[in-house]
């Protein structure tokens, strides 16, 4: 609209002529694109865009002939004028009711229909996830005094991230010098997440099993789990074997040991040696054992 007033402007004032402001209109939309980039804010706008630039052509290719040439440009705007104006005509209603929208909402802020939005699967875990930080935040706020809030509360959900890292990792986290209240609210919290990770990658294994439909990414997910547990637990029972180990004594291993020589005897047991390296039928051996 700015551009189309500047150049019957520009006429008015004198600096141009008629044909140079015919001229200048049909450039104008035929290249609105080029000139104001509109479609970057709604792209339909490549519509009558397209349309203008197949106009052009036409137009260029009946007048541009002969003896013109490239010629000094073409005064031929009114096609293209019809274009843009039947788009202002359609989207002038449509700004209408946006901005009306946009503006109750700036002002009133946004109204929910009033019902209870259903966490989907999709999102389960990351909204636990932001649940239980909010839980972590509302503790801390409680907790510390007024003047130290915000930069320590920051501080401390990092230390509660490092703690669930710890858990998976199946590294033991202590901090030096932390207040003891705060670590057990962190171990606590921790223990929370844990407990609801082990669970849900136990149900989901159990779909899985079950052969219900699982999603690829959540059965990546669950093997991942799963051996993350299972070298938790394995960690877990070694070291226990060096803690409380070993659970045989010296009399009870040599008692088996020796029964199980004695058995042996009594079933008149070959030792059966390793074929050596220049014995010949040892290939034929292995594909019949095979």
């Amino acid at each position: 609209m700015k551009l189309v007033v500047d150049c019957n402007v520009q006429f008015r004032l004198g600096n141009i002529d008629a044909f140079q402001l015919a001229d200048g209109l049909q450039y104008l939309y035929a290249h609105v694109g080029q000139l104001t980039g509109i479609y970057r804010y709604k792209y339909r706008v490549m519509r009558q865009i397209r349309m203008c630039k197949d106009v052009k052509h036409v137009i260029y290719y009946r007048f541009n002939t002969g003896p013109v040439g490239k010629g000094p440009g073409v005064g031929i705007w009114a096609p293209g004028w019809r274009v843009w104006l039947f788009f202002i005509r359609g989207i002038i209603p449509l700004l209408e009711r946006w901005l009306g929208n946009l503006l109750a909402r700036t002002f009133e802020g946004r109204h929910s229909k009033g019902m209870v939005r259903v966490v989907t699967k999709q999102r389960a875990e990351s909204h636990f996830d932001l649940e239980l930080r909010a839980a972590v935040m509302k503790d801390i706020m409680d907790m510390m005094p007024e003047g130290v809030k915000a930069n320590k509360a920051k501080t401390i959900m990092q230390h509660f991230s490092e703690a669930w890292r710890c858990w998976k990792a199946n590294i033991p986290w202590k901090v030096p010098g932390m207040p003891g209240p705060i670590e057990n609210m962190i171990l606590r919290y921790v223990k929370q997440k844990a407990d609801w990770w082990t669970n849900s990658a136990y149900y989901n294994r159990e779909r899985i099993k079950r052969g219900a439909t699982v999603d690829k990414t959540v059965c990546k997910k669950n093997l991942g789990r799963l051996t993350r547990l299972y070298l938790k637990s394995e960690q877990e029972r070694q070291h226990c074997y060096l803690k409380d180990g070993p659970y045989i004594s010296a009399e009870e291993g040599v008692a088996i040991y020796t029964t199980l020589v004695h058995w042996l005897e009594a079933r008149k047991f070959n030792h059966i040696p390793f074929p050596p390296i220049n014995y010949k039928h040892d290939t034929k051996i292995l594909t019949l054992a095979l």
